[in-house]
This record gives C-alpha cells, structure tokens and sequence, in this order.
C-alpha cells in the first residue's frame, strides 16, 4: 500500500507563502534582487574574491533607470562595477520574464562568451541563494540556456549578427572599440523600436559611442 504524502505543516505553508511573496517583490525591482541575492567577484583581491554587490547609490540609480529605459549609452569606468551591474539586470530579466531572448554583443565573440561564463553571468547565478526555485541553466560556448524559456546568446559586433533574431534585450559591451559599432547600430534600432531594450556601456573613447552618449545621432563628424 503506497504511503500519504505528508501534509506540509503550517510553518512550512508560512514560509511558502513568504517565499512567493519575495518572489514577486524581486520581479518587480531588480536592484532590490540584485542586492539580496547577487554577488560578485573581484581577482584582485586573492584573499576574498567573493563579495556582495555594493551598495552604491549610483548603481540604484542606474539600476532603476535602466528598468524604465529602452535605449542607454553609459560610459564607465573600471571600478564602477557597471559591467557587473548589467549582467545582473539582463540575468534578472532572463530569471523572472520567461521567454526572453538576450543578447550580449562585444567586438569579438570570445569576449561575449566570457561574459556569459562562470567568471561573470554564470558565476552570479551560481552564487544565488541555494534554497530558492531558480530556473535551470545548461551552459554552452556563447549560450545559456534557462528552463522557464529564457536564453542569451553571445555574438560578435557586426550588423549580420542579430538579423535571424528577435532580442528581448541586448548589451553591448565596450562598444567605444568597435570597429562596425556605427554599422552595428543600424541593426539594433529594430529592438527598441519593436519594444526592446539596448544598454550599451563602454570605457571613454572617441567616435560612435561618444556621439551616441552625448545625443549626437545626427552629427556626421566623426
């Protein structure tokens, strides 16, 4: 004779419910996700490399800019943690919206796949509290593929890379150094236009990208 299933018990149902709950808080404000369930990494510092994410007033401010935003250009810094903070929103998206299509675009295909490794994207899911319901992630070269639907793909600059696609969202990462980053453009205006977003952040330099961030769309000079 097959036995019951045991009944949860009411701290169980309370702690269930507690769980949805924060669930639902996280969907709706990834800074808050990200600064209770993200860590980051830092190889500077061999002693302690694992640290929480920091609890920087700019980085909520871009956090929650980026949340209402379909277009951003930000330059950024070494120590910012900007790049840190974006793979975070993107992997959020990824967790909490099923079905989405991302997409995390650098100058070489190597360098988006690192991003998507367990030295970034994937250390970050790796290190989410162990006791929660996270979908499941199978890694590949330049993918991640999630259970609940979601996938990001890691592609090289060009305007070739994104047409076969329909993005959710794309990052493009130190797009200052681009060689087809003004090419490359003309293939992304479809995301926003279709609803999507595109965050591009990269270290200052000359060309596309300062145009971009200083609103100068329309300039010819380059």
């Amino acid at each position: 004779m097959a036995k019951k299933k045991s009944q949860p018990s009411p701290e169980q149902l309370q702690r269930m419910r507690d769980t949805a709950l924060q669930i639902e808080v996280w969907a709706k404000k990834p800074w808050r996700w990200i600064r209770d369930c993200c860590v980051t990494q830092d190889e500077a510092d061999s002693s302690s490399p694992v640290k929480p994410f920091p609890d920087k007033e700019y980085l909520r401010y871009i956090a929650d800019l980026w949340q209402r935003s379909s277009l951003l250009a930000i330059p950024k810094s070494r120590r910012m943690m900007l790049t840190w903070l974006m793979l975070a929103l993107h992997l959020h998206k990824a967790l909490f919206f099923p079905r989405s299509a991302i997409f995390i675009q650098s100058k070489k295909e190597d360098d988006s796949d690192f991003l998507l490794s367990d030295k970034r994207m994937l250390f970050i899911y790796e290190n989410l509290p162990k006791n929660l319901p996270w979908p499941k992630v199978t890694r590949k070269f330049c993918s991640l593929e999630f259970s609940n639907g979601s996938y990001m793909r890691g592609i090289a600059q060009g305007p070739d890379q994104l047409r076969q696609y329909t993005a959710s969202a794309i990052l493009c990462d130190e797009m200052a150094f681009w060689d087809k980053a003004e090419q490359t453009w003309g293939a992304l205006k479809p995301t926003v236009q279709g609803g999507g977003q595109v965050t591009m952040i990269s270290s200052a330099g000359p060309g596309f990208f300062q145009r971009i961030v200083e609103g100068r769309l329309t300039d010819d000079r380059r």
